[in-house]
């Protein structure tokens, strides 16, 4: 049926579109090492790199001394649109199908003197340049994506290209877990995944966390394998809590040259590859080094030295966002990012020749077959001034053959006919049923869950339909709906209906259950690094803090737990290392800090959380702000494992747990029309729940505790 199905489409299709001239843009996804299709085709990308900026842009639009009044404003806006529009045109004629966009911070720096970024207040003082953030304004970056960024992106779709977007300038040298900088694109980040268009377009709008890290470190500035993982994936957690489900491209270090550590710990999720820069010198393989005797082996060593720089290409797709070439001329050199002497060529930033050089880094393409790439700007393709000039499409550098703009020119052509994304058209199908792929149904109070869903269609097809379902939650003071996203509001378990309609007005549904804990045991949830190197197996619920380290959770928000009177801890069998509880009402573990008793030989250990007082930090001796936690985390010794049965909340004096489905948070309502009774059944006459003894009532049907 299915290979039926295929060729009916290409039956169809063939009618009316050629090669990857698809519009609108198909939708893309990772599966494996693949970037594909809805319908399972491999694509491979090919495009430039370019950024709206009036000086990178050979002030081809504008500059602030032409007397129009053009600057980094509503005049530029309109000025560089129009520039980019006819850039567009000649990149869909030179068969792109790829754009970079860098989100320039030329916009989203304040002109105002008096204005810094209250975030930039660590920023190094030799973060100069691109990397200097003191002026970055995120209200600037919210409104030039909406009427800058987005509509430049969309003139790209409308011109046949996916579009990659890079955050505004590049990163400093040093960087470290929890850093200013984190910050700073856990923001930019959290601004772009929310704007409804790009949510929209997240099958043809993909994001590229940061450009050309150099060295990360992890929070104790200490090298570790694990600091670029721990970096880049609370960035892709928020990008996932904001709904976008698009592609995720991550950097890694030395100028996206060095892969290494996420052989190890790879960055977990969904629609995630992997973002390169390749230039000449780079992967073990130099043009000046390079001649007819040794080219083969030149080949099959840039294959190799990829490989062991980027070993992810087995398993992820890959994007090179940065290439370019161009022979020796006489001129002035420069020294690249790696210190090394780079001879004057033609204007490209690697000196290197096509036949040389350039035919290594293709068969490197062809070899691992999912590796896109963008060249580093529009001018290493064609000629730009030839194109506004003359409405012609020319390679750069005057089509000489020994550069990059002739060669990828002539290589785009060739790979326009294969590796291309076929049309959506599952919609014109009838759709017959829905089903939630994703296995994990279980979230953190406080956090988000982006459930999955596949839809199968009459002819036999299914595929992902994840952004066009609706939820509808039985409880949505315990988990509440946003879009496509849920929200832990409470501790209890949902009902979530959750619907597809086809384009027929053809209604499916299906039904799961969601629960909302404050401690859940996924392995997303529970951070085994708190301290030291410790170690967590899900399927177990099994804990082994590193010598004396700490293993819990960390809440992206403050919690409130002041409902509760106990937190308990049950065991599967007595711990051996020397475990302790404790319970941080700041984002640090240098904060102030509740340290329970040891837990002994104690199967159930039990912590009345209104009795705690804060053990160690400024607050010492202080009542414990359960209304602020933010981290709780289990100390041990590193000699032994902590074995889990269940970790949880209540106030049910046999320590049991609560009822799922009572509401556990105060209600102060000014309603005449509650209907409160107490434990007995009694009928309380009291008008208002703020009226009320401290004590535990059902109001209108429900639990509630007053204090």
């Amino acid at each position: 049926m299915k290979r039926l199905f295929f060729f009916l489409m290409t039956t169809l299709l063939s009618s009316y579109v050629c090669a990857q001239g698809v519009k609108p843009l198909p939708t893309l996804k990772v599966d494996g090492k693949w970037l594909v299709d809805q319908h399972g085709n491999h694509v491979v990308l090919h495009g430039v790199m370019d950024t709206p900026n009036m000086y990178f842009n050979g002030w081809r639009w504008g500059s602030p001394w032409d007397g129009s009044g053009t600057g980094y404003n509503s005049t530029g806006v309109t000025k560089c649109k129009n520039y980019f529009e006819k850039i567009f045109a000649g990149l869909e004629e030179a068969k792109c199908d790829v754009f970079r966009l860098h989100l320039d911070p030329a916009w989203t720096n304040d002109p105002s003197d008096s204005y810094t970024y209250s975030v930039a207040a660590d920023q190094p003082s030799d973060a100069t340049g691109e990397a200097d953030i003191k002026k970055f304004n995120p209200s600037r970056l919210k409104s030039f994506m909406k009427s800058l960024y987005y509509p430049l992106a969309q003139k790209a779709m409308n011109h046949g290209m996916f579009v990659v977007m890079r955050p505004p300038g590049v990163c400093p040298h040093n960087l470290k877990v929890g850093d200013y900088y984190q910050q700073y694109l856990l923001t930019v980040w959290d601004i772009v995944s929310q704007n409804d268009s790009v949510l929209k377009h997240a099958g043809q709008i993909s994001l590229e966390l940061a450009n050309e890290p150099v060295n990360v470190r992890n929070k104790n500035n200490q090298e570790d394998d694990k600091a670029l993982h721990d970096y880049f994936q609370p960035i892709v957690e928020k990008i996932r809590a904001n709904g976008f489900t698009g592609i995720i491209w991550i950097p890694g270090t030395g100028w996206q040259s060095n892969y290494k550590s996420y052989a190890k710990y790879p960055i977990t999720g969904y629609n995630i590859g992997y973002a390169v820069h390749d230039y000449d010198g780079w992967y073990g393989c130099a043009d000046s080094n390079l001649n007819d005797g040794n080219i083969e082996q030149a080949v099959n060593n840039k294959i190799s030295q990829f490989k062991a720089s980027v070993p992810v290409v087995t398993s992820a797709p890959i994007i090179i966002t940065e290439v370019d070439w161009s022979p020796k001329n006489e001129g002035e050199g420069h020294y690249n990012e790696h210190g090394d002497w780079v001879v004057p060529n033609y204007g490209t930033w690697a000196t290197g020749r096509t036949s040389y050089w350039g035919r290594c880094f293709k068969a490197t393409l062809d070899y691992y077959k999912n590796i896109s790439m963008t060249l580093s700007g529009t001018a290493c393709l064609l000629d730009i001034d030839v194109l506004l000039n003359q409405k012609k499409v020319t390679p750069a550098f005057g089509g000489m053959e020994e550069a990059c703009g002739k060669a990828c020119m002539d290589w785009y052509a060739e790979y326009w006919e294969v590796d291309w994304p076929h049309a959506d058209v599952v919609e014109n199908f009838e759709v017959v049923s829905l089903a939630m792929t994703s296995t994990n149904t279980e979230m953190m109070v406080g956090g988000r869950l982006l459930p999955k869903f596949t839809a199968t269609f009459k002819n036999d097809y299914a595929v992902e339909v994840t952004s066009n379902v609706a939820l509808t939650s039985s409880r949505p003071d315990i988990v509440a709906v946003n879009g496509t996203i849920l929200e832990g509001k409470a501790y209890g378990n949902a009902e979530i209906l959750a619907s597809y309609t086809d384009s027929h007005g053809n209604k499916v549904e299906t039904t799961f259950n969601v629960e909302s804990t404050y401690f859940p045991f996924g392995a997303q949830y529970v951070n085994a690094s708190l301290s030291g190197e410790g170690k967590y197996n899900e399927s177990s619920k099994a804990m082994r803090p590193a010598t004396k380290g700490q293993i819990g959770w960390e809440y992206s928000k403050a919690v409130d737990m002041s409902a509760y009177k106990y937190l308990v801890l049950k065991l599967r069998q007595a711990q051996s290392c020397n475990a302790h509880v404790n319970i941080f009402t700041s984002n640090s573990l240098d904060g102030d800090c509740f340290s329970s008793e040891k837990i002994g030989t104690a199967e159930q250990f039990v912590i009345n959380l209104q009795e705690a007082k804060y053990t160690s930090g400024d607050k010492a001796g202080q009542d414990l702000n359960t209304k602020n936690v933010q981290i709780v985390s289990i100390w041990g010794n590193g000699y032994g494992i902590i074995w889990f049965d269940q970790i949880y909340l209540t106030n049910n004096e046999d320590f049991s747990p609560e009822s799922s489905s009572a509401i556990l948070t105060p209600r102060n309502s000014q309603s005449a029309s509650l209907s409160i009774f107490d434990l007995s059944g009694r009928r309380i006459s009291s008008a208002a729940s703020d009226n009320l003894k401290r004590g535990i009532y059902i109001i209108n049907g429900k639990k509630v505790i007053i204090r």
